[in-house]
């Protein structure tokens, strides 16, 4: 009998480290585990302190007991850009790269200098000269490469790198099934940041991260079993009220945007999918359905494919990492 190689899936936070590691490529067989990061090594999705995190990364490794695993993990939302480009005819498919290569710091233009990027041909075209269209994904290669250095050094091998959105996507399309011709508001409401993404066709069309200005002094983090952790809210409830009314406001000139900038009246949100480690989802979903006419599901945690064992709906992500397969 072959034993089927263990890989673990990682995703950092600025305050939480979260590892599914499974057994071949599905959610048959797959452990979770979760740490706090201590604060101040993480900042919106850098390392900020590189010694300390190190440090901290190769004891939590030695924890798990996942030395020499192969690791994919998902880049921090803050660090990613998204954006559509034209292609000309001439380029072919195989091409793509060195064509970006070469057009990147000429006549595409990223907010940062040094990129690490992955393109994705569009089935559409322009409507005006009928050109190609592509999805440029980039985020900064310092960056990139800090995580990916210390995970080697901590006896870690990466095999892959993800975006966030599109691993909660992968889970979903695969547990819940996405319905043609709908349109996906992905609502990802984490302890100090909110990620949106928007879903089309299996695609990605607007992409967004936003900051929440809560300081994580003011989430007290509780032990919920072995490797497991809950937050709980120590700061001024009336605040936080606040800050989620704000995010409506946010989200609905997003979905505005969407409709009547990006397409120009003829598409629209049809649905939201709600999930993340805020502790009451279910509060941010009443506060949606007052605001707007649109159905808000809350997307829960499942070893697929059966969905009978429950799991946490904050591993959600790295489930969907784990579903990514090495060829994908």
């Amino acid at each position: 009998m072959i034993l089927k190689k263990k890989t673990v899936n990682l995703i950092v936070d600025d305050y939480a480290i979260r590892c599914a590691e499974q057994r071949g490529s599905g959610l048959e067989e797959i452990t979770l585990m979760e740490k706090p990061v201590p604060e101040g090594m993480v900042e919106q999705g850098r390392i900020a302190d590189e010694i300390a995190f190190y440090e901290f990364f190769k004891g939590t490794v030695q924890e798990w007991g996942i030395k020499r695993r192969k690791v994919r993990f998902c880049v921090p939302d803050s660090l990613v850009s998204m954006k559509k480009e034209t292609v000309p005819e001439h380029v072919k498919e195989n091409e793509l790269k060195a064509y970006f290569h070469m057009e990147i710091g000429n006549s595409i233009y990223l907010p940062f200098e040094n990129p690490a990027f992955d393109v994705c041909l569009l089935p559409e075209r322009d409507a005006n000269d009928g050109k190609r269209k592509a999805l440029l994904f980039s985020v900064p290669l310092e960056e990139l490469n800090k995580y990916s250095e210390i995970f080697i050094d901590a006896g870690l091998k990466p095999v892959q790198c993800d975006i966030r959105s599109l691993s909660a996507y992968r889970y979903f399309a695969a547990v819940e099934g996405a319905k043609p011709g709908k349109v996906y508001l992905f609502l990802e409401v984490n302890l100090n940041w909110l990620g949106i993404t928007i879903f089309s066709d299996d695609l990605p069309e607007f992409m967004r991260y936003q900051d929440l200005d809560i300081p994580l002094k003011n989430w007290r983090c509780v032990p919920a079993g072995e490797n497991a952790f809950t937050w709980e809210y120590a700061g001024d409830e009336t605040y936080l009220s606040g800050l989620l009314e704000d995010q409506m406001v946010e989200l609905e000139r997003i979905m505005n945007f969407y409709r009547y900038s990006i397409h120009k009246g003829r598409r629209t949100v049809t649905g939201i999918i709600l999930y993340g480690d805020y502790p009451d989802l279910a509060k941010v979903r009443e506060r949606i359905e007052e605001n707007f006419t649109l159905p808000v599901t809350i997307l829960n945690g499942y070893a697929f494919p059966e969905k009978i064992a429950a799991l946490p709906r904050s591993f959600i992500p790295v489930l969907g990492l784990a579903l990514k397969g090495e060829s994908s």
